[in-house]
């Protein structure tokens, strides 16, 4: 599984024996609120708002900042040797040399107000508040939207699994896209909550975080949803992840 728009949660657990697993701080990244992660290879990233993007190739023991010069980042997506940063107000950006040097790449984006990003092969989604979905099948290089069928218009999420793609929406719920985004259908059978805030893709289950709501699972592509909230103390998700058979 590709860490996708929404965010990406690091999870770090240290085991001995007798002990139960434990959290540790990390040196920071310090100077804003984290909002996003992303793997590629070794290197791990983390989006600041403010802030910008910082790099570790340690595991979280120490990082340094790899620039962008709009500094609220709200997702990342790492596809091979391509870096995208999806900014509040200044649209996406591509970086190739992990983070040294950033490009923006908006042509053909009318919305630079992006919330999520994804990638499916050599596709690149990237949901935006206000004005749907976008794609671009050239690294950023040019947009064209992608939003037939969607009746929602502020993507708060994005996720894919195998030829499916996943659109979380802020009042809508949740939408499907098997045709690599050119059209998409409600698939919020149900869910209680269509404010959906992350995603998870564990196999052939995919896992949806409400705004107040909790999680929800489906188990059959998003035809049908059910609410997994038990021994859940708080119910507004920002953000999933799965580790092994985890969540």
């Amino acid at each position: 599984m590709k860490p996708l728009c929404t965010c990406v949660v690091l999870l770090c657990i240290l085991y001995s024996p007798g002990a139960s697993a434990q959290w540790v701080q990390t040196n920071g990244p310090y100077g804003g609120y984290i909002k996003c992660f992303a793997v590629s290879g070794m290197n791990l990233y983390a989006g600041a708002s403010p802030g910008g993007v910082f790099l570790s190739t340690n595991n979280g023991r120490s990082w340094t900042a790899a620039g962008l010069t709009n500094t609220y980042v709200v997702a990342l997506a790492a596809s091979g040797t391509n870096l995208f940063a999806a900014t509040l107000l200044g649209g996406p950006f591509l970086s190739t040399n992990n983070g040294s040097s950033w490009t923006p790449v908006k042509i053909g984006l009318t919305n630079t107000s992006v919330s999520s990003l994804a990638t499916s092969g050599p596709n690149l989604l990237a949901g935006t508040f206000g004005d749907g979905i976008f794609l671009s099948t050239d690294s950023g290089t040019s947009w064209t939207v992608a939003t037939a069928g969607l009746t929602s218009h502020s993507v708060w999420s994005l996720a894919v699994s195998g030829p499916n793609l996943y659109a979380g929406t802020d009042s809508g719920g949740v939408f499907l896209s098997t045709d690599n985004g050119s059209r998409w259908t409600a698939a919020s059978t149900g869910l209680t909550n269509a404010d959906i805030r992350a995603f998870a893709v564990a196999g052939t289950d995919i896992v949806a975080g409400t705004a107040g709501g909790g999680v929800f699972l489906s188990t059959n592509c998003g035809t049908r949803w059910t609410e997994v909230n038990s021994g859940l103390t708080n119910v507004y998700m920002l953000s999933l992840a799965v580790t092994g058979t985890n969540l």
